[in-house]
């Protein structure tokens, strides 16, 4: 496989618009993106909702960009131990895909995600942090989105941190020790039904962020790129240039893309306006990837 980066032919295949939690429109981030000269490919992946449905080229023939439909796929995953993590997968479909193929999928989660809203607000009571169900409610996204970023983001107003990030870290985070597990009360689709859904619709599935879930340790870290490349097989990828790990863990996730045949990606998962996009290069997994749904 090649794995040489190349020179103003970047891809950036993890992307969130304000369709769900992201701050720009769709419109914005591709005008954007389209300015970055070095970026060749794009793919909108907003959580558990397709912002696109058909594959687009903006530009023309000299300088030009193919933004690619995608959605960031919340899944459950089962550990041997028992234990049950969301996870999440990154599916795109380089030519078009039908967002009715996932409704199913879908459909459970709006529920669940209000109930998790509540307990989290609950939570921050204990810790004298007073915030309105119904202002966080406010931001609800047109697509039905709510999730732990507007609550950040209400909170932020509120003076109780400087910026998102610090809440996350601080209160409502994978890593925060206040952190209420999501499947405890959203019922996410198992990560096997997730993944085979995406390869029956020819979309090509990509394991996202695999060091950011909740307290994995280097064996569970393992067992679940087992247990993706098993699903898989030879048709699928691993974000391993993602915009916020270290050098020393783009490295340790490129030896088990290695390890494991699985493509490498490159993902900024941008939501924010003063967040970059992906800077790595990567068309050529890019042409991997496709070379692995041909065959498939």
């Amino acid at each position: 496989m090649e794995t040489k980066q190349l020179f103003n032919e970047g891809i950036d295949l993890h992307l969130h618009s304000d369709q769900s939690d992201g701050q720009n429109s769709v419109k914005e981030i591709i005008n954007l993106a389209f300015a970055q000269e070095h970026l060749r490919v794009i793919a909108l992946t907003d959580h558990n909702h397709f912002s696109l449905t058909n594959k687009y080229i903006v530009g023309s023939k000299g300088a030009f960009l193919d933004v690619i439909p995608g959605c960031e796929f919340s899944t459950t995953f089962t550990f041997s131990s028992g234990k049950k993590e969301e996870i999440h997968v990154i599916g795109i479909f380089p030519e078009n895909v039908n967002p009715k193929a996932f409704a199913d999928l879908f459909a459970p989660i709006a529920e669940g995600k209000q109930k998790y809203v509540e307990a989290i607000l609950s939570n921050l009571q204990h810790l004298g942090i007073h915030l309105n169900l119904q202002k966080v409610m406010k931001e609800k996204k047109s697509t039905g989105y709510i999730g732990r970023f507007h609550i950040a983001e209400a909170m932020v107003k509120l003076g109780y941190g400087h910026n998102v990030d610090e809440i996350m870290d601080n209160y409502i985070g994978n890593f925060s020790e206040h952190y209420l597990p999501t499947t405890d009360y959203i019922s996410y689709a198992p990560f096997q039904t997730v993944i085979e859904r995406i390869l029956n619709q020819s979309g090509f599935p990509i394991l996202a962020h695999a060091y950011s879930y909740h307290k994995l340790d280097a064996n569970e870290v393992i067992e679940l790129i087992e247990s993706f490349r098993a699903i898989s097989g030879s048709t699928g990828g691993l974000e391993v240039y993602y915009q916020h790990y270290s050098r020393a863990q783009q490295n340790s996730l490129r030896k088990l893309a290695e390890t494991y045949n699985l493509v490498p990606s490159v993902a900024s998962d941008r939501h924010r306006t003063d967040q970059p996009f992906a800077n790595y290069g990567g068309y050529s997994f890019y042409k991997e990837m496709l070379t692995r749904l041909a065959d498939r």
